[in-house]
């Protein structure tokens, strides 16, 4: 089989639309549907294709598991992987007396959505933590804050009320009138005037996401999401059968030429943003271009979704929100959430949209759950009430501020020969980057011999390679955790940086099996 010339569409074209991984997939899917590539067909391990083509090992792999996903392929360990142009019942499965199975084969169930988000979970790495490892690879804060004596009095004096009752029964579909009047008054503060119809209690972030993905996407519509971006906000939106546009990013956000340039040649139903203390990369976009981003969504008809997941966590003076900015426009639907200031398992956060796009919003909601837990929703709207939100993210605005000074300073001792980064001005992540042909994954275990873990970067990312870059969570350890943690790190990059030495030199060779 001549592979260059199978997937000469590729090299030849150079669709840029569309990351390198689906454009493998492409064509790869449509030589098995007009039967070029046979039954039973073995593709090319994918060390060899990313040579044929000049890129990196993992774009290929991201293409043979979305075909997998897709069952148009299968793969045997140690022997590679085959051609499949119809998922058939295993042979071996024993069949009964009339014909049948003596099981359902659940592969055979699966549907596509659930394959798809399979596959890309897939592209996390395996991490064995050790006890006494330090990580720096969580996306969410260190319990030693969670306001547990706190909401221990709000529950028991909810108890013990009137209110008793209403604890355990459901609420309104768009939440609690006590906690969206709360939430109301506390956007107001920070320049958004909604009103009551313009907000929806959700259950976190990332129900969030999902419903805005099921209210405003079709299968196949296109989706454009910063690259890098947050990992769970791909999977959903591939989920609903998006397809999943990059718009590259730079130290102070995203690149507004790219999206001005993508915007005008493809009709996006959505944008997808986090412009202050991005995930993962910690950037916050300028005010200058928060208002250009609107000019040119208003321009080519796109709306944006503003994550605005850690924007509390802010360690020097606040930048107004998209949300702000956009006024009564309509451009923008804002979503927010206490989870990462307070504690994540209370799972309340909330959308804010103009009133036709809510209607249709809320609409959704009530056919994922009847109604957010009325507990947490309880709990949350007397905390605000009170005014021990704002005490508490004092508190925790300065702790993780020092943790932030600690970890930056434990970087430039421990691992200045190696690692780059920027401060950020606020959130939960340092962002750095390894020198070029470095590799986040293969570090990690080198990372893990020493006793501390981060989240390799290119998982992150929807276009291919990025394998030099790394997320590390500076809020979860103390001071010095930090320093330690950083301090392993050094050490690891130092065994690594020699292993590359010696697998440059003809005398040493290192097997494959010593890297993720």
């Amino acid at each position: 089989m001549d592979w260059l010339e199978l997937l000469k569409p590729i090299t030849k074209h150079k669709d840029r639309r569309s990351p390198m991984y689906l454009r493998i997939t492409q064509c790869i899917r449509s030589a098995i549907e007009d039967g070029r590539l046979a039954e039973e067909q073995r593709l090319p391990p994918d060390r060899e294709l990313a040579k044929l083509l000049d890129i990196d090992r993992s774009t290929v792999a991201r293409a043979y598991d979305q075909l997998a996903a897709d069952g148009l392929v299968y793969s045997h360990v140690g022997r590679g992987t085959f051609v499949h142009h119809s998922p058939a019942k295993p042979t071996s499965q024993p069949r009964t007396a009339r014909g049948g199975y003596d099981r359902i084969v659940w592969p055979d169930k699966f549907s596509r959505s659930s394959a798809t988000v399979d596959a890309i979970v897939q592209r996390q790495p395996a991490v064995n933590a050790q006890a006494g490892t330090i990580s720096f690879a969580a996306g969410s804060p260190t319990e030693e804050f969670f306001p547990a004596k706190d909401f221990e009095s709000i529950v028991q004096e909810l108890l013990a009320s009137s209110k008793a009752p209403e604890v355990f029964g459901y609420t309104q579909p768009e939440g609690h009138p006590a906690l969206r009047s709360e939430v109301l008054a506390y956007l107001k503060q920070q320049g958004i005037a909604a009103s009551d119809e313009e907000i929806l209690i959700v259950s976190g972030s990332q129900q969030g996401i999902d419903l805005v993905a099921r209210t405003l996407i079709n299968p196949d519509d296109t989706v454009l999401t910063e690259d890098p971006t947050y990992f769970w906000a791909i999977c959903t939106f591939a989920a609903n059968g998006a397809r999943c546009v990059p718009v590259s990013t730079a130290p102070d956000g995203v690149r507004l030429d790219v999206f001005e340039n993508v915007a005008s040649r493809v009709e996006a139903k959505l944008f997808y943003t986090m412009p202050s203390f991005h995930n993962p990369t910690g950037s916050t976009l300028s005010v200058e271009r928060r208002q250009k981003l609107l000019q040119l969504a208003r321009e080519h008809q796109v709306p944006i979704l503003e994550d605005n997941f850690v924007g509390d966590l802010c360690y020097t003076t606040p930048l107004p929100s998209l949300k702000t900015l956009d006024g009564q426009a309509g451009t923008v639907i804002y979503q927010g959430t206490f989870s990462k200031a307070l504690c994540p398992g209370m799972r309340v956060g909330w959308l804010v949209a103009a009133p036709d796009v809510m209607a249709r919003l809320r609409l959704v909601k009530r056919t994922c759950d009847l109604s957010t837990n009325t507990l947490s929703q309880l709990i949350l709207a007397e905390y605000l009430r009170r005014g021990l939100y704002q005490e508490h993210l004092q508190l925790v605005q300065n702790a993780y501020r020092k943790r932030l000074d600690v970890m930056c300073l434990a970087l430039q001792e421990h691992t200045r020969q190696w690692l780059s980064f920027d401060r950020p001005q606020g959130g939960m992540f340092i962002w750095a980057k390894l020198p070029p042909g470095y590799s986040a994954r293969e570090l990690l275990s080198f990372a893990q011999r020493e006793g501390v873990i981060y989240s390799p970067g290119d998982v992150f990312f929807i276009s291919s390679g990025n394998s030099e870059y790394m997320r590390l969570n500076f809020i979860q350890q103390n001071a010095e955790q930090i320093d330690e943690g950083i301090r392993r790190l050094g050490k690891a990059l130092q065994a690594y940086s020699n292993s590359r030495k010696r697998v440059a030199h003809p005398a040493y060779v290192v097997a494959e099996s010593t890297f993720i």
